[in-house]
């Protein structure tokens, strides 16, 4: 603020602060000249009657801004400064109140720009936090845009009555013209903040998209990727899932939104083939990215052919030591406990098992036709081969003289009891037998794991093994027969993808089968980590088999079609009903006018389907990219563009707030800048 040098009539020099000469000279007035005073600086703009500066005017406008409140708070501000400066100067508190509430109306008045921006201000901060606790009732919601605007009228008209009414002190009039002010800027204030809005949310947007990395495609296109990346959850989700499915994922796998856009890229000519080759190509190599999978996971597959004739082999080891120790042992072995032990089960067994023991006998003990004589085996070579015999009836039976296959499995047989009886003579008294026994009964015991591991682990239906069943089975077994369970288990795999036409069909409903059982199964049996590998690659194919059926097979033709609807590019020429009525209604002039400007559009119309086109291949390029640098770059340039985006919707969210805020704030302060004729603004 200048300051301006005056004389007195006594010659005393005088220097006042103040924004101008007149103010200055009138400042000079009030302090009344005084004989032969000193040279005095005025500073105390209150007491000297000057107002204060542009940033006085603006803080004063803050506070009577505020709706409502804000003319109580300014006098509550001016009462406190009045009894500061009473205190200070030993003054009465009538006179500096005086002074202060005359300091504060002159720097509005020599201010009005501003105090009507501190005003505006104080309003919006003010009304701007109400509007975001309680938007329905501001008009700032989600309903539609004429619930809002009526929602906002009444709210409006509300705040605007009662901040007039205390501006005004009670002034009926006033009180009206408050409400239609605050109604009619309440009905506005929703529009306005949209347009204001969505003119910040665009215009940050555009600046943004000039800033952001390159992509590699148009801006159209570019556009379009960012929405469906956006609705895919963001582009952090669509990496994810891109990693998740592997190679040869295409970004159409990423998500429904991108899918979606595929399909409809597929229902376009121009783009089909972009779409649709990829994706067969893709499809023809589901056998054999499968099978790679397994492969890689539990290993090649043997067939049942290979993994018996490898047992027989192992088997053959210690199978030829067991003949050489029965050809060579030199001493007989006496047997009469095992043929008493057989008479005397032989007195209650019926069926089958009785036929089993009399077999028994038979071949232990036999009476020469001619002597008469009993003759008791006792021959190790002989005795082994009686053992084999017994053997063959408990695992298959024989029909011919009344022994089923398998009724003399059970556990507590009396057969197994006397085949046992035999065996332990032979360890007993045989050197060697017992060892190579033991061997040939472990490969024995491998065989039977692995013709399990092929025939009952992924059982389906009433005889379905159970995981907690195969679970003890397995915590039986030696390591090498649960290997041998495993590699059976592994045939039976390369059996169900080698010998069905959908080999991922067959696969997926294996380990699906009895509510996840075989999933459960084969992780016990080749390890959680393999399992789940194989899992994935089945639902990878899966996906990329839905795609196919999705896309290529046009499975969800609605779905197509609207999609395809959303991405037609512009017709040349349309229809000619414009030019019609005008022919109709104008006569040959008429239509003349019209044909030049349906040309014009034409023109305009085919730069602009030559546009849609190319970017509709633009699209189809790059949804159906599969991961690399250039994948890389488009997703770094969406996430870029969503960044972007989401700075762009907080600003234009809190600049259409601010706007609503500070319409509906400033219904009386409003008044005198509108025409007085106008009803809601009149005097």
């Amino acid at each position: 603020m200048p300051t301006f040098s005056l004389s007195g009539p006594d010659g005393a020099e005088y220097e006042i602060d103040a924004p101008d000469e007149g103010l200055a000279y009138k400042a000079y007035q009030n302090i009344g000249a005084a004989s032969n005073p000193p040279a005095a600086t005025t500073k105390d703009a209150p007491a000297a009657g000057l107002p204060g500066d542009a940033s006085a005017a603006v803080g004063r406008g803050l506070i009577n801004g505020i709706p409502v409140v804000g003319p109580y708070a300014l006098s509550g501000l001016e009462r406190a400064a009045a009894g500061v400066r009473s205190l200070q100067n030993d003054t009465k508190f009538s006179d500096e109140l005086k002074n202060v509430q005359g300091f504060s109306q002159g720097t509005a008045e020599a201010h009005p720009y501003a105090t009507t921006g501190g005003e505006i201000a104080g309003g919006v901060i003010a009304t701007a936090p109400a509007i975001a606790a309680a938007p329905a009732a501001f008009g700032a919601g989600t309903a539609a845009l004429p619930a809002r605007m009526a929602a906002s009228m009444f709210t409006g008209a509300g705040v605007g009555a009662a901040d007039s009414a205390v501006r005004s002190g009670g002034d009926l009039d006033a009180v009206r013209q408050g409400a239609q002010t605050g109604a009619a800027f309440g009905v506005a204030a929703p529009v306005a903040g949209s347009v204001v809005g969505a003119g910040i949310r665009r215009f940050y947007d555009m600046v943004g998209g000039l800033r952001a990395p390159e992509s590699g495609f148009g801006s159209a296109a570019t556009r379009m990727l960012g929405e469906d990346a956006a609705a895919s959850g963001g582009t952090q989700a669509v990496r994810d899932r891109m990693a998740q499915l592997g190679t040869p994922a295409m970004l159409l796998d990423a998500s429904p939104s991108f899918q979606g856009r595929a399909q409809g890229l597929a229902a376009r000519p121009e783009t089909m083939q972009q779409i649709v080759d990829p994706i067969r190509a893709r499809d023809a190599g589901t056998t054999a990215r499968l099978a790679a999978d397994v492969d890689g996971a539990l290993g090649p597959a043997s067939s049942p052919r290979e993994l018996d004739a490898q047992v027989k082999a192992l088997r053959s080891v210690p199978n030829t030591a067991i003949g050489d120790a029965v050809r060579n042992a030199s001493n007989p072995i006496d047997i009469r406990p095992v043929l008493s032990s057989i008479d005397q089960r032989l007195q209650t067994a019926v069926g089958g098992e009785a036929a089993a023991l009399q077999r028994a006998r038979g071949l232990l003990a036999y009476t020469d036709p001619d002597s008469g004589w009993v003759t008791i085996e006792s021959n190790p070579q002989r005795l082994h081969g009686v053992k084999q015999e017994l053997d063959n009836l408990i695992n298959y039976g024989a029909p011919e003289i009344g022994i089923q296959p398998g009724s003399l499995q059970r556990q507590q047989s009396a057969v197994r009891d006397v085949r046992g009886q035999l065996n332990q003579h032979l360890r007993d008294q045989v050197p060697g037998y017992g060892a190579a026994n033991d061997a040939s009964a472990q490969f024995a015991r491998q065989a039977d794991a692995a013709e399990a591991g092929y025939n009952e682990v992924m059982r389906s239906g009433p005889s379905a093994l159970f995981p907690q069943d195969l679970q003890a089975q397995l915590a039986a077994m030696s390591p090498a027969e649960r290997a041998a369970m495993a590699r059976g288990n592994r045939a039976d795999i390369g059996r169900i993808l080698g010998t069905n036409a959908n080999d991922l069909t067959a696969l997926s409903s294996t380990l699906q089968g009895e509510g996840g059982f075989n999933t459960a199964k084969m992780g016990m049996l080749h390890g959680e980590a393999p399992t789940q590998r194989v899992v994935d690659a089945v639902a990878r194919e899966r996906a990329f088999a839905d795609a196919n059926r999705r896309i290529v097979e046009g499975s969800q033709t609605a779905q197509r079609t609207r999609a395809a609807d959303a991405i037609a590019p512009r017709t040349a020429l349309g229809d000619d009903l414009g030019g019609t009525m005008a022919g109709l209604m104008g006569g040959p002039k008429g239509y003349a006018l019209a044909q030049v400007a349906r040309a014009g559009k034409a023109g305009i119309n085919a730069a602009g389907q030559a546009s849609d086109i190319a970017r509709n291949r633009q699209l189809a390029d790059a949804v159906t990219m599969t991961q690399g640098e250039r994948l890389d770059m488009l997703l770094a340039a969406l996430e870029a563009r969503g960044r972007t985006q989401q700075q762009a919707t907080a600003l234009g969210d809190l600049a259409s707030r601010g706007t609503q805020a500070a319409l509906m704030s400033q219904a009386d302060r409003a008044r005198p800048y509108f025409p007085a004729a106008l009803p809601a603004f009149g005097r």
